[in-house]
């Protein structure tokens, strides 16, 4: 794999981004609409305010990477690995996450409405107010990941298991909680949504 810390240099000729390591890429406000990336290692990069669009990534790791506030709406993830990223801000509205593993990682106000989720696992990851709406789950799993104040709205959690979590204002409907998994104390916070009142 060659190393490089300037993805334009990778990127010549619009043609396929494969086999690099970008290691160490500072950029801003870049343009790489469908792009379609494979078989990279991006580590301790910072690649702020950008444009994903519609754009491919396969067998893709990101390590200590900064991609807050970039667009990657309408985009594909296949097998790809997040370790101790910020995603902070980022849209990801209409995309697809395959085989997806996200950990120790920053996804504050990360929008990921009317996405699909299948076999993706995030761990020990910040999750504050996000926004995840009209997404379909298919074996996703949270474990120690923070939802304060983020909305799952008409995002079905039937089988999904929040018991490690904090859960604390999350927004939801009454079907959408129908099968998701809570311990005694989440249970009580839920209730509220039911119009119960627990003396």
């Amino acid at each position: 794999m060659e190393e490089t810390n300037n993805i334009f240099e990778a990127y010549k000729d619009l043609e396929e981004v494969k086999n690099y390591i970008f290691n160490n890429v500072n950029e801003e406000d870049i343009e790489l609409q469908e792009a379609d990336i494979s078989k990279c290692i991006f580590k301790n990069c910072k690649i702020i305010n950008s444009n994903f669009e519609n754009s491919s990534f396969s067998d893709v790791e990101f390590q200590n990477c900064d991609f807050s506030n970039s667009k990657f709406t309408g985009s594909n993830f296949v097998r790809a690995r997040f370790k101790n990223c910020k995603l902070i801000g980022c849209d990801f509205t209409e995309s697809s996450l395959y085989d997806i593993k996200i950990e120790e990682s920053n996804l504050k106000y990360i929008n990921l409405n009317l996405s699909v989720l299948k076999n993706v696992k995030i761990n020990k990851s910040n999750l504050q107010n996000s926004s995840i709406s009209e997404s379909k789950f298919k074996n996703v799993s949270f474990k120690e990941d923070d939802f304060i104040n983020s909305q799952l709205f008409k995002t079905k959690l039937k089988g999904i298991d929040f018991r490690t979590c904090n859960i604390e204002g999350i927004i939801v409907g009454l079907e959408d909680i129908k099968g998701m998994i809570v311990n005694e104390m989440q249970a009580l916070g839920l209730s509220k949504l039911l119009g119960i009142i627990i003396k």
